[in-house]
């Protein structure tokens, strides 16, 4: 068994202390109370530390998250609050490949998952494409008008301008491209915490830990 919570614990490095203690401590007295002695008695009962320390990692990893949107929802930022959904979604991830799960309803999250990043990527490459685009606009509209704006000077005006317009769209395009992205990730990581809470199988000791 101490050789069993000694393996969950090098894996949970991702924890403060506090918190890698708490973990330890709580299944520690849990095996104790079971009568679990061994290595694989423990194993059998709580699944292999690496599942076990990857399901917890994923178990704070949503939690602080849902605590940060609650608490101090006004003082995150949006590349604050993007890390953590992607540091959630990825933590989730490996909790449900380590995951004793059925092959039907792994796949199933497979698929689902490969969906979603299909349609983020599509929906990212549109958005950068376009944003290139009125970058290469603007920088053409002022090459062109600094050209021409001594031998014809209206003319040269009119093309800085537009180069100017278009620069400052392509500003604008770059805040719309981090919230669309900062947004479909959020997306992604409430639909990762929904089937996580709903497939992956808990044991005993899991359900009755309180975070």
């Amino acid at each position: 068994m101490t050789d069993y919570i000694r393996a969950v614990e090098k894996l949970l490095g991702q924890l403060t202390t506090a918190e890698q203690q708490d973990v330890v401590e709580y299944y520690r007295e849990y095996l104790l109370d079971a009568g679990i002695d061994t290595y694989q008695e423990a194993v059998d009962e709580l699944g292999s530390p690496r599942s076990l320390a990857r399901k917890v990692l994923a178990d704070y990893s949503i939690r602080m998250n849902e605590r940060g949107k609650a608490d101090a929802p006004q003082s995150r930022s949006m590349v604050q609050a993007t890390k953590s959904n992607v540091r959630t979604v990825w933590l989730i991830i490996l909790a449900m490949l380590s995951a004793p799960v059925t092959i039907p309803i792994l796949l199933l999250i497979v698929a689902l998952f490969i969906a979603l990043a299909a349609v983020l990527f599509g929906l990212i490459v549109a958005v950068l494409t376009v944003f290139l685009s009125i970058v290469v606009v603007g920088v053409v509209g002022l090459v062109v008008g600094l050209i021409t704006l001594f031998q014809a000077p209206w003319t040269g005006i009119f093309y800085l301008g537009v180069g100017l317009f278009f620069l400052g769209a392509s500003l604008l395009g770059w805040l719309v491209l981090k919230w669309v992205s900062s947004w479909v990730i959020g997306g992604l990581s409430w639909f990762a915490k929904k089937i996580y809470q709903r497939f992956i199988p808990r044991s005993r000791a899991e359900r009755g830990r309180k975070l």
